[in-house]
Order: structure tokens, then C-alpha cells, then sequence
């Protein structure tokens, strides 16, 4: 049944969005490798037309660097996109030299997160070369991990709750927010290593054939509404119909506006009220 409310902001956690001169070869690329067609152009531009059609106030962008040198050039592109209704994270590499530098650059460049993809990345998230990057994210930056299986299924899946949970024991301090209600298709995995812990899930990409309505609903309170945020991963989740959906699960106004945009608004200090 649809709220007959909306919530009073609107926030979301996890979308992608690619330089003008790489966007048409970034997405063809993701396309092949996930097997699915983007819902609109992946650009500022694009991305900033389907919130306004879908009534996100907030996005962030998570910028997803698969190779060392590409770091830097990312993180400069994510600066200057940054921006009150933007909200840019920036990139790292495990193979990138002094993770712990990079992150410093990041926060005097105003990135308030960073976005981390195992998978593609091939690291997992306990890996010590990460370490060094993690305490000097502690208590000041945001990071968003991939977690769980991908569109396209990987025999080798490094983004594996149990992981995130032994980067949660080693850095308590460290903001963390699990993409897909803490793992793609991995929710048994997720109710046995992370549900109940102190970090977030975000909501994004989680369709109703592999994670109905009820049972995303009972997922949600068993891990708590104060630790989930709205996201759609956009290009390949759809804001308009992810927003119909969130209206729909039946939630307390109480739940709507904490995942809607509350807690969000703590994560990254945003002026909502």
C-alpha cells in the first residue's frame, strides 16, 4: 500500500555518474559486463534530470577507480562536481601508494566519503593494504562498500559480509555504509555477520523477485531504520521506481523519514531540516 505522505526530504545514498568524455564508453562497458541497459544517461546532467523527475533533493556520486593510476584524475573530476545537491565521494585503489596521503587530499578537497568496489577492484575489504586508508578515514569520512554478488554472477565474489564485519571489529570509528541491504543476493550471509552491527545499508539495487517487499521490510527492522539509508544505484536502478517502492512498504512515518533523508543527513553532515 502507498504512503499517503511523502517524507519531507530525499536523499540518495548510491548513484554513479561519469565524466562527458568517458560516460558513453564507461557505460557500454558496464553494459556488456552486467547485461543491463542504464535507465538514463549516466552524466551530472543526466543523473540530475531523473532527480528532479523522481524528487531527490541529494545524490551522492561513488566513483569507482579500477586501476592505481586512475585515482588522482577521479578524485579531481569528483571535486569539482562536488556540490550542495552532488554530494561527490572519491576513489581509492588497494594499489595505489600511500592510501593514507590520498585520503588527506581527499578531505581537504571537501569529499566528505569514498566508494570502494571489491569486486571489481579484486581486493577484498579486509585486506591490509586498506588499513592505512581506513584509520585515516576514521571518524572523518564516509565509506561506501559494494557487498555481495553482482548483476552478472561472479564465481569469485571478494565483497563478502563477513569481511565487512572484520573491517567493522578492527575500525569501530570508521562510518561505513553496505550497499544493497549489506549484500547482493548474499542476505543470509548479511543476517549472519552484519545485521544488528553499528554501520548502515543502503537500499540500492535490491529487486522485489530476489527480495520482496516483506521480507526487505523485516530486514530493514531487524537491522534498524536508524541504520538505513535510501539508494538506488542509478544508472542501473531506477530512482522513479525506487521511490514508488519505498512508498509502498508500509513503514512507520518515523522509519520513512530516517531512511528517506535523516540519516543520511547525519553521515554527511548535510543542512536538512
Amino acid at each position: 500500500m502507498t504512503s499517503d505522505r511523502r517524507p519531507r526530504h530525499l536523499v540518495d545514498f548510491h548513484t554513479h555518474a561519469f565524466p562527458e568524455r568517458v560516460a558513453a564508453r564507461a557505460v557500454q562497458a558496464l553494459a556488456a559486463e552486467y547485461g543491463v541497459r542504464p535507465v538514463a544517461d549516466p552524466t551530472v546532467a543526466g543523473l540530475s534530470g531523473i532527480m528532479d523527475e523522481a524528487g531527490v533533493e541529494v545524490a551522492v556520486i561513488a566513483p569507482v577507480a579500477t586501476r592505481p593510476e586512475q585515482v588522482p584524475s577521479i578524485n579531481d573530476w569528483a571535486a569539482g562536481v562536488n556540490g550542495p545537491r552532488l554530494v561527490a565521494f572519491g576513489a581509492l585503489h588497494p594499489g595505489l601508494e600511500r592510501l593514507e596521503a590520498e585520503v588527506e587530499r581527499l578531505a581537504a578537497l571537501g569529499l566528505r566519503g569514498i566508494k570502494l568496489q571489491p569486486n571489481f577492484q579484486e581486493f577484498a575489504p579486509d585486506d591490509p593494504r586498506l588499513w592505512p586508508a581506513y584509520e585515516a578515514a576514521a571518524g572523518r569520512l564516509v565509506v561506501l562498500f559494494h557487498s555481495g554478488q553482482e548483476i552478472a554472477p561472479r564465481a569469485c565474489v571478494h565483497a563478502q559480509p563477513s569481511a565487512l564485519a572484520r573491517v567493522h571489529e578492527a575500525f569501530p570509528a570508521l562510518r561505513m555504509v553496505v550497499a544493497h541491504m549489506g549484500g547482493y543476493q548474499m542476505w543470509r550471509e548479511v543476517r549472519e555477520h552484519l545485521l544488528g552491527e553499528d554501520i548502515h545499508f543502503d537500499l540500492s539495487y535490491c529487486p522485489e523477485d530476489q527480495l520482496g517487499d516483506d521480507e526487505l521490510v523485516a530486514l530493514i527492522r531487524a537491522h534498524g531504520a536508524g541504520r538505513v539509508v535510501f539508494a538506488t544505484d542509478f544508472p542501473w536502478g531506477d530512482p522513479r521506481a525506487d521511490v514508488r517502492r519505498l512508498l509502498r512498504l508500509g513503514l512507520t512515518g518515523e522509519e520513512l523519514e530516517l531512511i528517506a533523508w535523516r540519516n543520511a543527513s547525519a553521515l554527511l553532515s548535510l543542512p536538512l531540516e
